[in-house]
């Protein structure tokens, strides 16, 4: 009664202290607010166009089913990065000495904890019983679960150039000429959840240019595409998933992904990397988890399920699936096959297209083992991927030393302790080089990597992290994400700094520094190069109702000069420096508004000097109690070439994302508008224009647009039962 007596005063205490706003308003835009700062780092950071659909998934579904503060679920959190693994273990150690929490709000009162945490995790977190008892059954599954089904409709209006007219002559001579499908992108998604321990569900997509239903195609070329040709859903995929059954820890049928160690050895799907660096770039892998998005690539398709008791818990898992490749004949005599390059676009649109769609099988089969006990954790993982057909590529200086031939064997070990102010880290993974086109191993089959950590926090306000990684060059693996630079998990080298600071109440300062080396030829460099990536970003919050920071980035690489006038390219250094500037702020109760200029100059050493800058104004009307909200914004960028473009996150209908890279000269305006008709249906719908004073055409190629402005415009229903 006492313990409850003074976390009722000391609640009421902080309760008169704050604004009379709505908790839940704040706590959400605190969560949108540093899930947008990820995903533009994330698309900084890409080498070529990232999928976030699977990242936006994970936090819309902790969203709509909050995990149990009195549980292990907390852990969940420290995977997307919304709390730190030393405050993970502060929870922890708050309830060994207190007992279950009581009260979201009592998180207050636990180290490491401050109002600014405190609303981001708001949103994914309930108090319920530390462990449940409750048996599965059909009955109570049928009652109580949450069935959600997303349909979503996208088009940009202005005809591309890939849905012009053309005659079936000219189509045979240039095959991938023009789309064969229509312009409209659609999706429809189930999902079904049950207390978050049994969840299911299916996405069916059609991307932009793909056959559909209504789509005619001519006997031509349907003859020309052969099994190939195909209408409807060019993506279907599904899950069935259970946890927490015993001794069955998870399981899964269909579509899911797997993360384990530090992703040097087996993650698939989406990681941070750079942009979770802060408090540590420690990854927590997440192990089985269902896949709900649409995203075409880097998933398993079969089954896996772990099992645990006690200290000890184990894994197997099997994924067989088809995946796009370029795939040619080898020899005109036994007609033996090869493939020269895997698809990862998932775009299935021209004839080219088609015809890699599903070229090739891929099987991987392995397992995981681990042990945890107290603060320190340990596993060992093993996976086999085999192609139903071998990998030949083209020969370059850059990629001889990359996967190719039809089996590749890899295996890791991994490795966490953390305990009061300390936490080490690290993988070391092999892999087994097999190249069946010559039935023989290389010279050293056995292909070493690794990566090794450390995060300290000597006070609640501050903590550092060093990172050292050795990726040989002829390591290979097509399942990994580890930390680094460039989505390549090989041929590099690299130390990174980073610090975390709280200086003083309501600021934060975020800073890091990596160098790193290439150990050998990229496809943009002919000879092993250098690098350092800069960043640093001081935030403050004003009040509830404002905050903003300021951030500056500085990142230097090499590149093969284009000087015309050398008979051979060379290595040049080039840097590109930005600084940003952000804050959000509240006018009343219901205008929530945010204003953002950003600058970037690149210059490298054959004489570019580019620069490029961006301004935007977002306004959002979002009346308390209200079933409606809109968020508007105009913006204005000038970037002299794609070199300067800059990355700007765009408010967007739920479970969709949307960020440009914007260069040349223009302004970027749109509108979204949500509408609840009732408890069960919500309506969203956006139109957004660019449009450029600079040029009289928008896009190249296919995408091509005769014009100066792009419309796009998405709507979406979401029905939840």
């Amino acid at each position: 009664m006492k313990r409850l007596a003074f976390i009722i005063l000391a609640l009421f205490t902080i309760a008169l202290a704050k604004a009379q706003i709505a908790v839940d308003t704040l706590s959400t835009e605190a969560l949108n607010n540093l899930l947008i700062e990820q995903v533009e780092r994330l698309a900084e950071d890409s080498d070529e166009d990232a999928d976030f659909e699977e990242l936006l998934d994970n936090y819309i579904f902790f969203s709509d089913n909050p995990v149990n503060l009195n549980s292990d679920e907390v852990m969940r959190l420290v995977e997307l990065h919304l709390i730190s693994i030393f405050q993970y273990e502060e929870i922890q150690k708050y309830r060994r000495y207190y007992g279950d929490f009581l009260f979201v709000d009592e998180l207050e009162m636990v180290e490491g904890f401050d109002e600014q945490t405190l609303a981001v995790v708001r949103p994914v977190v309930q108090i319920g019983k530390a462990e449940s008892n409750d048996r599965l059954s059909l009955k109570k599954m049928a009652r109580y679960g949450k069935h959600q089904i997303v349909g979503r409709y996208e088009q940009v209006l202005e005809r591309q150039q890939g849905y012009a007219p053309i005659d079936d002559s000219s189509l045979l001579a240039k095959p991938n000429s023009r789309y064969l499908g229509s312009p409209q992108k659609y999706q429809l998604k189930y999902t079904y959840n049950y207390r978050n321990k049994v969840r299911a569900g299916f996405v069916l997509e059609k991307d932009p240019g793909e056959l559909f239903f209504t789509d005619k195609v001519s006997d031509t070329v349907r003859a020309l595409l052969g099994q190939n040709y195909q209408r409807g859903f060019d993506f279907v995929g599904f899950h069935l998933y259970a946890k927490d059954l015993g001794i069955v820890k998870a399981a899964v049928v269909g579509d899911y992904q797997l993360a384990y160690g530090q992703g040097l050895t087996l993650w698939s799907g989406m990681s941070f990397g750079k942009a979770g660096a802060g408090s540590s770039v420690m990854k927590q892998g997440r192990g089985i988890t269902p896949k709900g998005s649409a995203s075409e690539y880097a998933f398993m398709r079969g089954a896996a399920v772990t099992l645990g008791g006690g200290p000890f818990s184990g894994t197997v898992f099997y994924s067989n699936r088809r995946i796009d490749a370029n795939v040619s004949v080898a020899d005109s005599l036994d007609e033996a096959e090869l493939v020269s390059s895997l698809q990862e676009t998932g775009y299935h649109r021209t004839i080219g297209e088609l015809q890699d769609r599903h070229a090739i099988r891929q099987q991987v089969v392995g397992g995981h083992l681990s042990y945890a006990i107290a603060h320190f954790e340990v596993g060992y993982t093993a996976h086999h991927t085999w192609l139903s057909v071998p990998l030949q590529l083209k020969p370059s200086h850059y990629n001889q030393f990359y996967f190719q031939g039809q089996s590749l064997t890899n295996q890791g070990v991994d490795f966490k302790y953390v305990k009061g102010k300390y936490a080490l880290f690290g993988e070391g993974a092999m892999s087994l080089n097999f190249d069946s086109t010559n039935l023989q191993q290389t010279q050293r089959p056995w292909a070493l990597a690794g990566l090794v950590g450390l995060t300290v926090k000597p006070a609640g306000y501050l903590n550092f992290t060093i990172l050292y990684r050795d990726y040989g060059k002829t390591y290979q693996n097509l399942l990994g994400n580890a930390f680094g630079e460039g989505s390549r998990n090989q041929g590099q080298r690299g130390v990174y700094l980073g610090v975390e600071a709280a200086p003083a109440p309501y600021w934060n300062l975020l800073a890091y520094a990596d160098f790193f080396r290439f150990t050998w030829l990229t496809s943009q460099v002919n000879a092993p190069s250098s690098g350092h990536d800069y960043y640093l970003r001081v935030s403050h919050s004003f009040s509830r109702r404002a905050n903003a920071y300021l951030q500056f980035r500085s990142k230097t690489k090499m590149k093969n000069s284009t000087d015309a006038l050398v008979f051979s390219h060379y290595p040049i250094l080039y840097t590109k420096n930005s600084v940003r500037f952000n804050i959000n702020y509240q006018i009343g109760r219901d205008l929530h508004c945010s204003n953002k200029a950003e600058y970037a100059h690149y210059r490298n050493d054959d004489g570019s000097n580019e620069s490029g800058y961006f301004l935007c104004q977002d306004i959002a009307y979002k009346p308390e109690n209200k079933p409606y909200s809109l968020t508007f914004r105009y913006a204005i960028f000038d970037a002299q070439d794609y070199n300067a473009r800059i990355y700007a996150y765009e408010n967007d209908v739920l479970y969709s994302f949307s960020v440009p890279a914007l260069y040349g000269k223009g302004m970027r305006i749109y509108l979204l508008g949500k509408v609840k008709l009732f408890n069960a249906l919500t309506l969203y719908a956006r139109i957004g224009s660019t449009i450029y004073s600079d040029r009289d055409e928008i896009g190249s190629g296919l995408t091509l647009i005769e014009g100066n402005h792009k419309t796009d415009l998405k709507v979406e229903a979401i029905w939840k039962l």
